[in-house]
């Protein structure tokens, strides 16, 4: 059975992207694990600070769900992860469940907003790192997704 790329439990949104650059061959034309490496942590850094200078309540985190979503940003109300499977990549934002609030439909409203709130913004910031934006057009029997790039 085929799969996707994962993304957080609960999401709010998921952006799909591709970013060919990541997974470079060396200058022989064969893949290079190391420089994919570096540049998968050069893309990390770059994304963080580039959300980070648009979305000043956020900060560094280090979280892992299930082994495969790296929630590296999070802020009161919302976590953002990342996902990679077979050159495909996720970021989803998911509301977060405070205990600031005494009203749950207050809190969970205010998150729930703040996510669609910063879903354009996230975009944009993977753009500005050099992605290519994917919408999901579906998924088969298999477990196989169809994307196509996003205008």
């Amino acid at each position: 059975m085929g799969r996707s790329v994962n993304y957080l439990s609960n999401a709010e949104y998921v952006i799909y992207f591709t970013a060919d650059w990541i997974n470079e061959n060396d200058e022989n034309g064969e893949y290079d694990s190391f420089l994919s490496k570096l540049n998968w942590n050069d893309f990390i850094i770059n994304l963080k600070s580039e959300i980070k200078s648009k979305l000043k309540s956020y900060y560094n985190c280090d979280k892992w769900e299930n082994k495969e979503n790296h929630i590296f940003l999070e802020n009161d109300l919302c976590e953002i992860a990342i996902s990679e499977y077979c050159d495909l990549f996720s970021l989803s934002i998911r509301a977060k469940d405070n205990e600031f609030y005494t009203s749950n439909n207050y809190k969970e409203g205010l998150s729930k907003y703040h996510a669609k709130q910063i879903k354009n913004t996230l975009i944009q910031s993977l753009k500005n790192c050099g992605c290519e934006i994917l919408n999901k057009l579906g998924t088969f029997s298999n477990g196989e997704s169809v994307y196509q790039y996003a205008k």
